[in-house]
């Protein structure tokens, strides 16, 4: 885990709706939150699923998904999922059919309808966060991730940031 991200785990902030979280390169940031973070997210609970968004969908098949690839690797659990690289792009957890899917924000009124077969929709990670322009692209994705929770479970959209970005 890369130095400092530890304070930031979905267990140790669950209640809040949003998280920005900074880091330069090399400081594992991508690969400790939005690789194993969602991970641990699908397997600690049977509710959540997660959708991670870059601005392109095409940028996720040569960034966040082997990411999500690799961890699952070095975790111990990719014989549990089934990787589906091509668009739309998925990671089934086959025991419970959790997703974690990955889209582009390049056309937000496609992220409005998104559904899952179990559970709620209950995680968004926008990787390269900065590079979404337009707050009312944004307002229409944060007005779709909605559901009745069970107690202790909150819905979350966490931001990734280059710090020279902002």
């Amino acid at each position: 885990m890369g130095n400092g991200y530890e304070d930031i785990y979905f267990d140790n902030c669950p209640q809040v709706r949003y998280r920005v979280v900074l880091g330069a390169r090399s400081t594992k940031k991508s690969t400790d939150i939005c690789g194993y973070e969602p991970l641990l997210k699908i397997f600690s609970n049977p509710i959540r699923n997660v959708l991670i968004l870059r601005l392109n969908d095409s940028d996720n098949g040569r960034s966040t998904f082997p990411l999500i690839e690799k961890c699952a690797r070095r975790m111990g659990v990719y014989e549990q999922l089934h990787f589906k690289n091509q668009i739309p792009r998925e990671v089934v957890y086959e025991r419970t059919g959790q997703k974690i899917m990955f889209g582009g924000f390049n056309n937000a009124s496609d992220l409005t309808s998104i559904q899952v077969p179990t559970g709620e929709l209950t995680d968004i990670y926008i990787e390269e966060a900065s590079q979404i322009d337009s707050i009312e692209d944004f307002q229409i994705l944060d007005g779709s991730i909605r559901a009745k929770l069970p107690v202790g479970v909150f819905l979350q959209i966490t931001f990734l940031l280059n710090p020279w970005d902002i």
